[in-house]
């Protein structure tokens, strides 16, 4: 996909994003470890659809952006998300998420729900459920190994710079049928080949513990982003996951408005938009076109 690089001012800070594309504006979040260009399969379907496809670096994951990391909460990059979709559209706009991306959307959806349209999230289930079962199996504790370390200063950053192999890995565990990933493999590597870039990466995942990482003036929205949203959301899970097995997506609904749908993709990893795109891109239209 051919991809030119745009920066989107808004009210919190100006965002280096992604896009192709013309028509109604759908913004894609990424994860970890990822980077924006991996969105280029869906993509690729989604224009030829007559979409436009804006997918912003999250906030500290630019050379443009990298001392703009001091806090790393998940309000902070759900508001990130709602700045953003205010920026492109006052009509709001569709919004996929993967990874840390899907909690960002789950969470625009529950406190400005009128920034989106439809929304999508894969390979994470919505924000309402994620303190349950996601942290009581002994099993998934231990598929999570990374965010344990990434708690460790010092060694997590001496990990990531050492060569990038911890990426290789947890691609390769949580997407084990997916092969010829050369060019995203490359784009990966360069972003946490940059020590800031890769630094703020920690900073996240620290900042699901370390409270003084939070935004004082977003706590009060936590109650709203981690209930459950009133607009319905669109949930995909890769039955081959091996970071979040579909098992863990089976009480979702109970975190989900009425209308909302849970679908489980076969020959689906965790990176299920590089490995499925063709089936991604058709349950993403029709779930941004109902009845057409």
């Amino acid at each position: 996909m051919d991809f030119s690089e745009i920066t989107i001012e808004t009210d919190r800070l100006a965002f280096p994003a992604l896009t192709a594309g013309d028509g109604p504006v759908v913004v894609c979040w990424h994860g970890f470890p990822d980077h924006p260009a991996s969105f280029g399969p869906l993509a690729e379907r989604l224009v030829a659809a007559g979409r436009r496809v804006v997918a912003p670096f999250l906030r500290g994951h630019h050379p443009a952006t990298a001392d703009a990391m001091r806090y790393a909460d998940a309000l902070t990059l759900a508001a990130d998300a709602a700045a953003v979709a205010a920026a492109l559209s006052a009509d709001g706009v569709d919004m996929i998420g993967h990874d840390i991306g899907a909690g960002m959307v789950g969470r625009v959806l529950a406190a400005w729900p009128q920034r989106v349209r439809r929304a999508v999230t894969m390979a994470v289930p919505p924000p309402a459920n994620l303190g349950g079962s996601l942290f009581a199996e002994p099993a998934q504790l231990q598929r999570f190994f990374y965010m344990w370390l990434f708690q460790v200063p010092g060694v997590a950053e001496a990990v990531l710079a050492k060569d990038r192999s911890l990426v290789d890995y947890l691609w390769a565990t949580w997407s084990p049928g997916l092969t010829g990933i050369g060019a995203h493999r490359a784009v990966v590597h360069e972003l946490y080949g940059d020590a800031r870039l890769a630094a703020n990466a920690l900073r996240i995942y620290r900042g699901n513990f370390d409270t003084s990482l939070h935004d004082p003036e977003l706590a009060s929205l936590a109650a709203t982003t981690e209930a459950v949203a009133s607009l319905p959301m669109l949930v995909l899970a890769g039955a081959d996951d091996g970071c979040i097995p579909p098992a863990l997506f089976a009480d979702a609904r109970s975190g989900l408005a009425a209308g909302s749908r849970v679908e489980v993709l076969p020959g689906a990893g965790h990176f299920m938009h590089v490995e499925r795109p063709d089936e991604v891109a058709r349950l993403v239209l029709e779930w941004f076109t109902p009845g057409e």
